[in-house]
């Protein structure tokens, strides 16, 4: 993953962060929620960035061609 790519899903991730914190905030009115939900989103960053392919693999599922979708 390129550089671009790496700071527009920290931008992306950080919109997230910024927007959530709020409703987190108002529900609970404890800052201890909110940095918990803050790890949490850190967490998922960090472990995007750092090994992207393997994320997206496991998101995507990915069918072998040839072979009929068991959902049918």
């Amino acid at each position: 993953m390129d550089l671009w790519r790496k700071i527009g899903v920290t931008i992306i991730f950080g919109i997230v962060a910024i927007i959530g914190g709020g409703p987190f905030w108002v529900l609970s009115e404890d800052w201890a929620v909110v940095f918990t939900f803050l790890s949490f989103v850190g967490f998922f960053l960090l472990a995007f960035l750092v090994n992207p392919e393997q994320r997206v693999n496991e998101i995507v599922v990915e069918e072998e061609p040839g072979r009929e979708s068991s959902s049918q």
